[in-house]
């Protein structure tokens, strides 16, 4: 049986499934960029303490001319534990806090020294912490985990928006569907009538259904793919900006076989789901009329 009556379905179903596919699609890609983002900042702030010690170079009350900088040193290079030991510039330091405060203020100030080290474990902080405290009470240590955990929480409620609106598009879709099978039954109840008269069970009727909204479905979900693929390669250069800052980097590069086969399985799985949906709609729908 072909379905000649239901062209204005299939515009609706084929319009809103590329809608929710397209959109379902951009939230798996951002999801996917936001995690390589988080990712790349975890790695790079792995272990990663900054020391601030102010007054530099205040001396420590002995005769030899020790300042506050060189004690703390000592005190850095005396701890196994500690990787790597890198005294930022006063270039470095102003270019960190220059977005905080007018340049103006820089010249009034007095810059603490910032000693940027790295763990090889974090266990070792309290000890390092009150070694730094015995030799003056202001030095005070900056674990960046703690720094920029708030920043992780963000990264994981995007996360969950991600997972939402996947959801609701794929809740959309296939309401979606049913509402075509229910108006396409309507439509052409006459012909399902005959069909019935002539000796058509109903899962022979169901199977047409499907047959019929694959089609459509399958359209929808390559345009859906293809658009997404489209959009995401033109902002690909303001997402590289905006998650990488001014690193050089190769978004494609970076997503790998597993984020891909995730990325896959929309295109894939909402017309798979749509073909079951429709045959248990229809097999529901024509046995409430009998």
């Amino acid at each position: 049986m072909k379905m000649l009556k239901l062209a204005g379905s299939n515009f609706f179903l084929g319009w809103i499934m590329a809608s929710m596919i397209y959109l379902a699609l951009l939230a798996i890609l951002f999801s996917i960029v936001s995690t390589l983002s988080f990712d790349k900042w975890s790695n790079a702030t792995r272990d990663l303490v900054t020391i601030h010690v102010p007054n530099p170079t205040k001396g420590t009350g002995s005769d030899d001319g020790v300042t506050r900088i060189d004690e703390t040193l000592k005190i850095l290079r005396a701890f196994p534990d500690i990787e790597s030991v890198t005294i930022l510039e006063k270039n470095d330091i102003e270019r960190l806090i220059n977005p905080l405060i007018e340049k103006d203020i820089l010249k009034n100030i007095l810059l603490p020294a910032l000693i940027e080290i790295r763990l090889k474990r974090n266990e070792v902080l309290p000890d390092l912490n009150n070694a730094l405290k015995n030799l003056s009470p202001d030095i005070f240590i900056e674990d960046h985990v703690e720094l920029f955990s708030p920043d992780a929480k963000t990264f994981l409620g995007a996360k969950k928006l991600f997972s939402v609106i996947v959801s609701l598009t794929l809740f959309v879709a296939m309401i979606s569907v049913i509402f075509t099978v229910h108006s396409g039954l309507a439509i052409n109840r006459e012909i399902i009538h005959v069909m019935h008269l002539i000796g058509a069970k109903n899962s022979f009727i169901a199977r047409t259904f499907q047959k019929h909204v694959l089609k459509v479905l399958s359209i929808s979900s390559v345009f859906a793919t293809l658009l997404a693929i489209g959009t995401f390669f033109i902002l690909e250069s303001s997402l590289r900006v905006a998650f990488f800052g001014d690193v050089e980097i190769d978004i494609f590069k970076q997503i790998n076989l597993w984020d891909w086969t995730i990325f896959m399985l929309v295109p894939v799985s909402y017309p798979l789901l749509g073909i079951i949906v429709v045959g248990v709609s229809v097999l529901i729908l024509l046995r409430n009329q009998n």
